[in-house]
């Protein structure tokens, strides 16, 4: 069956793109780590400085873009559980009334973890693919360094 011009100009233009894209970080507003999380590398104890997430004052749609998407606990629960599908896994608590939460959907595969703070805001910390059934929430948490080890 011979394929039609628009077809082989289609493949044409493929082939002759770059085989490595830049990656997503080498775009990323000033401020954050080489791998996004601003919590990362900031010479606190072993795992994650949740702590910077604390400072962030702008949220829902009043925030920026160069600040990390936060919202009231409410809002962010609404969006993963009706728009991404994922259900609450794990919610491990920290000190001072504040927590770590870890979500996912076994169906889409993908999960994300939440920082709340004692104020009621939470925060989007860390995101990923891959998730399957039977995943152990706290060893995501773990991995993300999010909870000590």
């Amino acid at each position: 069956m011979p394929l039609n011009p628009l077809t082989l100009a289609t493949l044409a233009a493929l082939a002759a793109l770059p085989a490595a894209l830049p990656l997503p970080q080498e775009e990323m507003e000033p401020g954050y780590a080489a791998t996004g999380r601003p919590m990362d590398d900031l010479g606190g104890p072993a795992y994650g400085d949740l702590t910077v997430f604390d400072a962030v004052t702008e949220i829902g749609a009043a925030q920026s873009a160069d600040v990390p998407y936060c919202d009231r606990h409410g809002v962010l629960r609404t969006v993963l559980g009706q728009e991404f599908r994922e259900r609450p896994r794990l919610k491990a608590p920290l000190e001072m009334g504040r927590s770590v939460e870890l979500w996912a959907s076994d169906p889409a595969g993908t999960w994300t973890a939440l920082y709340t703070r004692a104020d009621g805001v939470s925060c989007v910390v860390s995101s990923g693919i891959g998730w399957a059934a039977g995943d152990d929430p706290l060893a995501r948490l773990r991995a993300e360094k999010l909870l000590p080890v």
